[in-house]
């Protein structure tokens, strides 16, 4: 958004950020996950340094990492209850590289796992839109890394 000739934002773009500010406070107020129960299908030496747990401690600077002889692997956050689910959030340890080529993410609906998405790239984070569900349970499935898989950090509003 550039100045305009005064020098100054324009008074309607200030308004347009400050409303787009608002929608952000309101859709990511309450992350679900935060603390949540996590399972995976492997972690690096079962070692609490790279622990499940590590995916939903709001800390960047923890992190999940699997063996290094692993290119895939899923993890389960169940959630404390049933809730309405439109956004997740994923986070890959960027300090070590950006690693995952490919993964899907389902949620459990109706006794079985539903594909609410199949992406490509994390990166530092990857905001997910999906179309609202209500479900108590999401699995998060990386089907291809260039290199172990290391996230740091999974979301859920």
């Amino acid at each position: 958004m550039p100045p305009d000739r005064r020098g100054l934002f324009h008074e309607n773009d200030v308004k347009a950020l400050q409303g787009f500010r608002k929608l952000l406070d309101k859709e990511f107020a309450n992350n679900v996950a935060l603390h949540a129960k996590v399972t995976v299908s492997n972690y690096r030496g079962n070692n609490k340094m790279f622990a499940p747990a590590n995916l939903t401690d709001n800390n960047n600077e923890t992190y999940w990492a699997t063996d290094d002889n692993y290119s895939t692997a899923s993890m389960v956050i169940n959630l404390s209850e049933t809730e309405e689910v439109k956004y997740i959030v994923l986070q890959e340890y960027i300090k070590l590289g950006q690693r995952v080529k490919s993964f899907n993410v389902e949620v459990w609906d109706n006794d079985h796992w539903q594909q609410v998405a199949d992406e490509t790239t994390i990166g530092y984070k990857r905001i997910l839109r999906i179309e609202p569900v209500k479900t108590g349970k999401i699995r998060v499935n990386i089907t291809s890394s260039k290199a172990c898989p290391v996230l740091s950090n999974i979301e859920v509003y």
